[in-house]
């Protein structure tokens, strides 16, 4: 897992959260990082399937929806490719779409290992 990567999911929180946050904060913090967890796999791999089905329109909306999951948790290099491949796709096709499905395949493994790490640092943490 990439250190730049948990530091910005742990300045998103911090961002998000009261310096010293409450039991109730820190548990609605760690089912967010958790839902980020469990549902970026399948929004991934639906965007994944427009490049296949060459849907510019399904790839626009799937990287629409990545970007501001991405963004809201944090994993802003995730984000960042997902704006770019929507803007792209608005535009009517995305350039090299084997190797952005790549890119954005290992920026998401990537993302998800540092927010899995910080759901598992908040799980541990005392209430």
């Amino acid at each position: 897992m990439d250190d730049e990567r948990l530091a910005a999911v742990r300045a998103r929180i911090a961002a998000i959260t009261d310096p010293d946050p409450t039991p109730a904060e820190s548990a609605l913090v760690l089912r967010l990082l958790r839902s980020f967890v469990a549902k970026t796999p399948a929004a991934v791999e639906q965007l994944l399937d427009g490049f296949e089905r060459k849907d510019p329109g399904l790839v626009r909306d799937q990287a629409h929806a990545l970007k501001g999951s991405a963004a809201n948790i944090g994993a802003t290099t995730l984000a960042a490719l997902c704006a770019a491949v929507e803007d792209q796709a608005r535009a009517g096709a995305v350039t090299d779409p084997a190797g952005t499905a790549d890119q954005i395949r290992a920026e998401a493994t990537e993302a998800l290992a540092a927010v899995a790490a910080l759901a598992e640092a908040y799980d541990l943490s005392p209430s």
